[in-house]
């Protein structure tokens, strides 16, 4: 079963969407920016993984409104777009590396913002996400988008 004829209430199925616009969103950067999903990352040790990257994350749903029968749910799902770089240059205050990710954030949120892959009922809309962190001269941002389906036992 292809992306674009998924069961209506598959979760996961925006997911091969989000990383194609995002890599042609990002195609041409200097240095290349790799777009992982949570399996391309799978066992893969921090000093190994590939950076500048983008990484694709389903980040679970909440209910938004469920009918009386229980048959029909509006759901809003999360999906995280964490950008992860490694720059050492000023390891001490962290500018280049907060400067190259900035750029990354840029360019990733203006992708995906209001981009309405299939399966879904409305667009990606930003929304608080966690906080950032870094590990080692590598730095990451996760960046959050919401998207809202209709879940149906029809």
């Amino acid at each position: 079963m292809s992306a674009s004829t998924a069961h209506p209430n598959n979760f996961l199925a925006p997911e091969p969407h989000i990383v194609a616009r995002l890599q042609e969103a990002l195609a041409g950067q200097q240095p290349a920016v790799h777009v992982l999903t949570e399996a391309d990352l799978a066992d893969v040790k921090e000093q190994a993984q590939f950076v500048p990257a983008v990484h694709v994350v389903w980040n679970g749903f909440r209910v938004l409104e469920a009918g009386a029968l229980g048959r029909k749910a509006r759901l809003e799902h999360t999906w995280l777009c964490v950008v992860a770089v490694r720059n050492v240059a000023g390891a001490r205050n962290g500018a280049a590396a907060r400067q190259e990710a900035g750029e990354l954030i840029a360019r990733v949120g203006a992708a995906l913002a209001g981009f309405k892959p299939p399966n879904v009922y409305t667009p990606m809309q930003l929304a608080p996400g966690p906080r950032g962190g870094s590990s080692k001269g590598f730095m990451y941002v996760p960046l959050a988008f919401t998207v809202e389906t209709i879940f149906s036992s029809q």
